[in-house]
């Protein structure tokens, strides 16, 4: 089983694998394999190490990008590659001002790495001064090989978290999951709402994201609702309910088909088809004779891809 450490003081020797890591995506991927391969050849184990919070959030809190991935959504990815150690180091301004050689000093004292792994962009170190480069010429001090994995490129451009964020943004989920390498999801506990969906003869399992998650452009999907180790298909609403305004963005699904009981649980949402943009109705009838039409067209797509 994965351990994961906050601000460890020390690990055993190990494969070290170096990144932010939003959103795991086929880039952070890449990285990922490598460890893996190093880590069976070498019989060492296989250490993630990355920041909380997102060092933007620290350096220039007013362009801090929402997160693709929370820690724990981060940390169950992780997992299925076998990751042995996911370690959480807190990113301070104290952090930041650091040289990239006491950085340096400090990453060798806490891991004692045998290998290292980084992306071809990889920078540490106050104002960045530390690159993949300087890691790798500082090996040959340290005692580690690095391996430095270069871009993956894929739908014409390079992945990138950032790319990512401005497809989710179009509400492009479709390029989103193939850039990710899995389906974009939010999760959080159901709350109690206002029951608005129930009315309409929908009910509505009104989900709780995490502040600083991004979300989708403003409209309804198709998804599966996990609850547990089930899934169903379902219709999500993202946005602000024009029709019926209530001022807050709220995350809403309805689950095709099935009258589950799911206030108080934890459920993950993962995005998998645009249905249509968010938009405001003439009357709460013309409203409920769309989320029917909606129904029908996911369950339309579900059947499509069985």
């Amino acid at each position: 089983m994965m351990k994961i450490l906050r601000n460890p003081e020390s690990t055993r020797p190990c494969v070290l694998v170096l990144g932010m890591f939003d959103g795991v995506h086929r880039g952070h991927q890449k990285l990922l394999m490598k460890g893996v391969e190093l880590s069976e050849e070498h019989r060492l184990p296989l250490v993630v190490c990355t920041f909380d919070p997102h060092p933007l959030k620290v350096l220039r809190p007013e362009i801090a990008p929402p997160l693709l991935t929370t820690l724990t959504e981060r940390a169950q990815i992780m997992a299925t590659f076998g990751v042995d150690c996911f370690c959480i180091n807190r990113f301070t301004r104290e952090v930041a001002d650091q040289h990239y050689e006491e950085d340096l000093a400090d990453l060798v004292r806490t891991y004692q790495p045998q290998y290292v792994v980084c992306g071809y962009n990889f920078t540490f170190g106050k104002g960045g001064e530390g690159d993949a480069d300087v890691l790798e010429a500082s090996g040959m001090v340290y005692g580690y090989e690095t391996h430095i994995v270069p871009e993956v490129v894929l739908e014409g451009g390079a992945v990138s978290s950032t790319r990512i964020r401005a497809l989710l943004s179009e509400g492009d989920v479709r390029t989103v999951n193939r850039l990710l390498g899995h389906a974009y999801t939010l999760s959080g506990r159901v709350v109690d709402g206002k029951h608005i969906g129930r009315t309409l003869g929908f009910p509505t399992a009104n989900v709780d994201i995490p502040r600083g998650k991004a979300l989708p452009a403003y409209g309804v999907y198709a998804c599966w609702l996990q609850d547990g180790t089930r899934s169903y298909p379902a219709v999500v609403n993202v946005g602000r309910h024009p029709t019926l305004p209530e001022g807050s963005v709220t995350v809403e699904a309805y689950v095709l088909d099935a009258d589950l009981q799911l206030y108080g649980r934890k459920v993950r949402l993962q995005l998998l088809h645009y249905l249509r943009s968010e938009q405001r109705f003439e009357s709460v009838d013309a409203l409920r004779e769309r989320i029917a039409a909606d129904a029908q067209e996911c369950r339309e797509y579900f059947a499509s891809i069985q």
